[in-house]
């Protein structure tokens, strides 16, 4: 009996020991499925052609689309919640627009979309496995970036600029015959273009296409009301007579009358005599006329106008301004004293003075009846004074021998003086002023002057 009952233990555990055999292998088996499984899983998930779950645009969620379907509903949603079509500009008297459509203005979804589309699919395999479950459990919200061209909407607003902005324009200045007449100024508008362009740019960028206000500005002219209303007194005048029936010289005279005349000098400008007038040619309205050239009269264009040069000096010199360039004629003159005149060559010898009054003066000018008038206006001084110019030849240059020229007109033994000897002479010139009782109270000394001895001239026979 007791032999039986170990029997029949013994054939219980035989199934036993099968079993145990058998589940290590089926566990194995299980492992492996599993493991292909998820690599099955893992490998099409990774070979996925959509955006990977967790993703917004622009608060729009993305994941699980396709890129083309996700730009198509990106592009969808924005033509819904679009509400303005162009942005609007504000300007001082009008307001203006900026078609977003002409500047191909939206955002940038294509690169948004690639953005999300990347996400996961950079790096190896335990990195990507780790982005995609981060984007699952945390997301990503991606804001595109607007985009639009920055070329033509400065294009656009130069357009606008061009007809906000008005040119200042200077006061008006004319005196003729004593009567002064002003014409005020007007301020222009001026358009801050780089500072506009800056709030149309936040104002795009940002998305909300707020209203942008046109920065303005007013511009003064250079010449205001306020700087030529005080030019009201006469500071100096001078005149000098001209033959008018010399009609070239006087023609000359006139025309350099007329490029001086009325010309505004704000205080510290520098008047050029040269400048003003131009150079000397038929073109520029001179003729044919007697000139001085190596201490002769020669024909030469311009003649005349250093006589109106001279004429401006004695008024500068009578007004108290400050001569910056001036030189005397070679020889004396028949309109003008010695050492009170002034001979320009073009390019070459100028007359130029300097308004140091510390007010705008004016230049008024006129040749007629065989006159030159020269008269400058500025404003009336604070305390009267009188100004004289006075000359003093301090030495006598007697000119020495006879010159003479052969005449073939001539009978044999005939002659005839041509000029008589004109001596020479050094001058010099002071500017007196006096108080409004007469009193001297400031003299100058403004020049020495040398003027060359001239020869006599016989002409004779050969």
């Amino acid at each position: 009996m007791l032999f039986q009952h170990k029997t029949r233990f013994r054939r219980q555990k035989k199934p036993l020991r099968g079993i145990s055999t058998i589940m290590p292998f089926f566990a194995a088996a299980v492992f492996a499925v599993i493991a292909l499984f998820g690599y099955v899983r893992i490998r099409t998930l990774l070979q996925a052609d959509t955006i990977y779950p967790g993703i917004t645009i622009d608060g729009i969620d993305v994941g699980g689309l396709t890129p083309n379907n996700a730009l198509s509903l990106l592009r969808e949603n924005y033509s819904e919640t679009l509400v303005k079509n162009a942005l609007s500009l504000i300007g001082p008297k009008e307001n203006y627009r900026i078609p977003l459509i002409d500047i191909a203005y939206g955002p940038d979804y294509a690169n948004a979309v690639d953005t999300a589309y990347r996400q996961g699919r950079e790096g190896n395999l335990i990195k990507r496995l780790k982005r995609i479950i981060n984007l699952k459990l945390e997301g990503l919200h991606i804001k595109s970036e607007i985009c639009y061209n920055k070329e033509k909407t400065g294009n656009i607003l130069d357009s606008i600029i061009k007809g906000i902005e008005t040119e200042p324009k200077n006061a008006d200045i004319k005196i003729k015959k004593g009567k002064i007449e002003i014409t005020p100024h007007r301020n222009g508008l001026l358009a801050d273009r780089e500072l506009t362009l800056y709030k149309i740019y936040r104002s795009l960028e940002s998305g909300t296409l707020d209203d942008v206000v046109i920065s303005v500005a007013s511009a003064r002219p250079d010449i205001t009301t306020e700087m030529v209303k005080d030019i009201t007194f006469r500071l100096g005048e001078f005149e000098t007579a001209f033959n008018p029936e010399n009609e070239s010289r006087s023609h000359n005279i006139k025309t350099a009358c007329e490029k001086i005349n009325q010309k505004l000098l704000l205080p510290g400008q520098v008047f050029s005599m040269d400048k003003m007038l131009g150079e000397r040619t038929e073109e520029n309205g001179y003729r044919t006329a007697k000139v001085i050239v190596g201490n002769e009269l020669v024909d030469g264009l311009g003649g005349g106008i250093c006589q109106v040069t001279s004429t401006v000096y004695n008024a500068v010199l009578l007004s108290g301004l400050e001569v910056v360039e001036r030189r005397n004629h070679s020889i004396p003159l028949s309109y003008i004293e010695m050492g009170r005149d002034a001979t320009i060559s073009h390019g070459y010898i100028d007359f130029r003075f300097k308004n140091n009054s510390g007010y705008a003066i004016f230049l008024e000018t006129e040749a007629a009846d065989g006159r030159v008038y020269v008269s400058i206006w500025g404003k009336c001084p604070d305390v009267p004074r009188t100004v004289k110019i006075r000359t003093r030849i301090i030495e006598t240059i007697e000119p020495e021998g006879i010159e003479t020229k052969e005449d073939e007109t001539l009978s044999p033994g005939d002659s005839v003086i041509d000029r008589d000897a004109v001596p020479g002479c050094i001058v010099e010139v002071y500017r007196d002023t006096y108080d409004i009782n007469g009193n001297l109270i400031k003299t100058e000394k403004i020049s020495v002057d040398t003027y060359q001895p001239q020869k006599k001239v016989i002409r004779v026979a050969p």
